[in-house]
């Protein structure tokens, strides 16, 4: 983000308003159609604000609403659901205050909305371009869906002097991870798998946020939704956070200490938190009648804006899927990264 004197050009917006006049100020996506919200040629600019609502009586609507934007002829965003990409994640619209994002859980028709529910969202996320952008929706529900919204953006910008690093967005969904298990000794052939090592020294089995190849740029945030089931293994929030950048092996450069530390918690996730860097915005327990302490529904949010992590030209972000990948459990997750590509003869 840039502050208000660095930026110029033409202020200039896309929206769903009515242009016949009257008050229907939406755009209706038939199910399975894709419309695009935003489409600029020919100047530099930005995106510099994106607001939202959406309705729809699919349930799963936060997952089945996607997401993709184009920059300079790049999709940097392709087709992410629009729950997760938001921070809210796929279960329910929670509120959430913080840099980027800004969700608030509304009561549509005046009245309080139970289960997933509706509201409003705002995205700060300031998304510079040399020459073109292409924001689009894809409705991939077999409902129809309901979308009023703003686009804000500059055009006509001076143009750069350098490539800007574009905005990207980078989804991953693993209905559920593979614990990773020792073999049994030599001496002992009653069971071809045996206990959960304590160990682990590589990254090889980690669930995977972001791996970046040819491109120098700036790590700056994560969202992470977990389902955690008490009948399959495993402790989530144990997993240590790795950041290996440009190349280099173990050691990572950056090594955490656990999934709830690097999401600036301690001693596990205790309840819903908004906070401007990080925070919970998904905090569901009881999920079945035999839950254990750590089980239930989360989405957890990480911000890089005062912390980026920068790399020359290439990052691997991972994090174990419980200590030592012990994990069992359905994890999903967007990075949030800018970037530009650098040529091979011009990497250090």
């Amino acid at each position: 983000m840039l502050p208000w004197h660095q930026i110029d050009g033409t202020r200039k917006r896309a929206s769903s308003y009515d242009v016949s006049g009257g008050n229907m100020d939406c755009w209706t996506f038939a199910p399975g159609e894709t419309r695009t919200l935003l489409e600029h040629e020919g100047s530099p600019g930005a995106l510099l604000h994106i607001w939202f609502t959406l309705y729809s009586e699919d349930p799963s609507y936060l997952r089945n609403t996607a997401v993709s934007i184009q920059f300079d002829g790049e999709v940097t965003v392709a087709e992410v659901p629009i729950g997760i990409f938001t921070g809210t994640g796929p279960w329910a619209v929670n509120d959430l205050v913080s840099q980027p994002v800004s969700i608030m859980r509304s009561r549509r028709l005046n009245k309080d909305q139970q289960g997933v529910g509706f509201g409003s969202v705002n995205l700060t996320w300031y998304m510079p371009f040399s020459s073109n952008c292409i924001v689009q929706i894809h409705n991939r529900s077999e409902k129809e869906l309901m979308m009023h919204f703003y686009v804000d953006y500059l055009a006509e910008c001076a143009p750069p002097s350098a490539r800007p690093l574009l905005f990207h967005a980078n989804h991953n969904l693993c209905a559920r991870t593979v614990p990773q298990r020792r073999h049994a000794s030599e001496t002992d052939m009653t069971n071809d798998l045996i206990d959960y090592d304590s160990r682990n020294l590589s990254n090889e089995h980690n669930y995977v946020w972001a791996d970046i190849d040819g491109f120098e740029g700036n790590y700056v945030g994560t969202v992470l939704a977990v389902e955690s089931h008490p009948d399959r293994h495993g402790k989530w929030y144990e997993g240590d956070d790795m950041f290996f950048i440009d190349g280099r092996s173990w050691p990572p450069a950056l090594h955490g200490t656990g999934t709830e530390d690097y999401f600036g918690m301690a001693w596990g996730v205790h309840r819903r938190y908004q906070g401007w860097n990080l925070g919970v915005t998904h905090y569901e327990r009881g999920i079945t009648d035999h839950d254990r302490f750590y089980d239930g529904r989360f989405v957890v949010y990480r911000w890089h804006l005062a912390d980026p992590i920068p790399f020359r030209r290439s990052l691997h972000a991972s994090i174990e899927a419980g200590h030592a990948n012990d994990c069992e459990q359905s994890y999903e997750s967007v990075a949030f990264w800018y970037g530009r590509r650098v040529e091979p003869t011009n990497l250090p």
